[in-house]
């Protein structure tokens, strides 16, 4: 197998990579203020500096798809910077769904001069950021973002899996739709989500509230409004009752002893919209599991790490994953 030594997390948020040997060299936010430049589309601010540059910026995931275009302007910025060439190996972690633009992927790399290119599915990368003691036996990992990654994995292999659009975007969308509905206030998309970092569980009687401004629905007027838990907790409710009917569907179609497995050593549950309150709870319940290994953080660039660091584990996944 070619070398491979940087790692590339391109996330709806944010863009992680990893060196071997050194750790993460950069991660910013995966946004783009453009220009032209003759009839060329140049970029002009990338990362934060983006979004705070008070020019109108794009995002390189827009609705969870990606623009392939915005992302090499992206990463030819980020690449340059911490100096990726044609002599350095690159593995895209990415998610399930978008495994089907591996070719894309590739091309990419291949426009930004380098050589030698994966393209493995980030759920991998995770199963390593967990540490899983007997990685032998087949098991279940959630990752919930901003949507959600569901799989099975059996010795570093992917046994089946599915990208479920529902995970925090969406929350964040339909608290938007809420508030502009029911309290007649237009919350920017960031407000939005400081509604559901801060409000959102899964635990009836919650009785939290915030205070958060918006325009006033077609005006340009601005003004406050309480929000509390208990107002979004159906919606809550309802996304996360969708991602256990996904985890059960993703179930059914193993046989009974992965289902056993799965029974025995429950689910290792990760991601940035995973922090919310009762969760563990939750899941057990609808799930009808007793074990649940829950860590929070950003686990998938955690494992992403000890690929890279350990050359025999990553061409171990790279050759049961069917990657060339």
């Amino acid at each position: 197998m070619k070398k491979v030594n940087f790692a590339v997390s391109l996330g709806s948020n944010v863009t992680s990579i990893y060196k071997a040997g050194v750790g993460v060299v950069l991660s910013d936010k995966s946004a783009i203020v453009t220009t032209l430049k003759g009839k060329k589309e140049v970029a002009m601010y990338v990362g934060e500096d983006a979004i705070t540059s008070g020019f109108e910026y794009k995002k390189v995931f827009s609705d969870g798809k990606i623009d392939f275009s915005l992302a090499e302007l992206l990463l030819w910025e980020f690449f340059k910077k911490i100096e990726i060439g044609k002599r350095d190996g690159v593995v895209f972690f990415v998610a399930l769904d978008d495994m089907k633009f591996e070719a894309e992927y590739r091309n990419l790399a291949y426009s930004l001069g380098v050589n030698t290119v994966y393209v493995l599915p980030s759920i991998l990368a995770t199963t390593y950021g967990f540490e899983i003691e007997n990685i032998r036996k087949s098991f279940l990992l959630c990752d919930i973002g901003v949507n959600t990654e569901v799989a099975i994995i059996n010795n570093g292999r992917l046994i089946t899996g599915a990208t479920i659009q529902n995970g925090g975007e969406n929350i964040d969308n339909r608290i938007k739709e809420y508030i502009l509905e029911e309290k007649g206030i237009d919350l920017t998309k960031e407000s939005a989500e400081k509604v559901k970092n801060e409000l959102a569980t899964l635990l009836p009687n919650d009785e939290r509230s915030i205070v958060v401004g918006g325009f006033i629905k077609d005006t340009t007027e601005y003004s406050s409004v309480t929000i509390t838990s208990n107002e979004i907790f159906g919606i809550v409710v309802e996304e996360y009752s969708a991602i256990s009917s996904a985890i059960l569907q993703v179930l059914s179609s193993c046989n009974n002893e992965i289902n056993q497995d799965v029974k025995k050593h429950g689910i290792y549950l990760c991601g940035a919209s995973s922090k919310i309150v009762g969760i563990e709870k939750f899941f057990k319940v609808k799930l009808d599991l007793d074990s649940i290994s829950y860590r929070p953080e950003a686990v998938t660039m955690i494992g992403a790490g000890q690929l890279l660091d350990s050359p025999i584990a990553m061409e171990k996944v790279i050759l049961e994953n069917g990657c060339n």
